[in-house]
């Protein structure tokens, strides 16, 4: 019985990651996209020295899309949401290491900090996976810290979208819409900087990447 149970939850888990998959692959092809600054994350890629990529939990769709093939590293917890979230991100070519709050989470993130040192690219949520939304957590800034890394922020704005009910109100494009991804500040966390100055800093590089994106959406001056 144990065995026809697994089975059923995973023939239900593959059918909702492959309209999963479907859906978001359709929204991301059809976003007539913009993408502003992305010679930054380039000469990171190039450069072989490691970097995060840091943007809001809500903002993902489309930077997923905009980075598939580029093999950059992601952590993802082990609940059941977990796992579709990592068959998602390695179907588009990205890296995974498994690890949450309460299962496994700081062997993630020592071994995600290896692979950034090793020369690997990172992209954080620094507000996930459970939020206060737009708020930094100490798990952001400990890996920035700990890797010496140079961290790079993604501002995304679109019009016109859906908010979804989730706690970091998801948003998804509306196809054939018009979005953009904007590639910020680059800056660097020191060793020995406090973590609240240090988190405040994130979280200023990350909002004013999106009031750029949705400056440069509104064919407005960006700041």
């Amino acid at each position: 019985m144990s065995g026809q149970i697994r089975f059923k939850d995973r023939l239900i888990q593959s059918v909702i990651f492959g309209l999963l998959w479907s859906v978001s692959t359709f929204i991301s092809a059809t976003v007539r996209l913009k993408s502003v600054g992305g010679e930054k994350l380039k000469k990171i890629i190039s450069d072989g020295k490691g970097g995060i990529v840091l943007l809001w939990h809500g903002k993902t769709l489309l930077p997923i899309y905009y980075c598939r093939g580029m093999g950059f590293y992601a952590l993802v917890s082990l609940s059941k949401d977990g796992e579709l979230q990592n068959r998602l991100l390695r179907s588009r070519g990205l890296k995974t290491i498994r690890g949450s709050t309460g299962r496994g989470g700081a062997k993630a993130l020592l071994e995600l900090i290896r692979k950034l040192q090793e020369g690997g690219v990172a992209a954080i949520t620094p507000d996930g996976p459970k939020g206060p939304v737009n708020e930094v957590q100490p798990g952001a800034v400990y890996i920035a810290r700990k890797s010496g890394c140079p961290l790079l922020t993604i501002g995304v704005a679109c019009r016109p979208c859906k908010r979804l009910g989730s706690w970091d109100s998801f948003m998804v494009p509306v196809p054939f819409s018009k979005a953009v991804v904007y590639f910020g500040e680059v800056f660097h966390i020191s060793p020995d900087e406090d973590d609240d100055v240090a988190a405040s800093r994130i979280k200023k590089a990350i909002d004013d990447a999106e009031r750029n994106a949705w400056a440069t959406l509104d064919n407005r001056e960006v700041v």
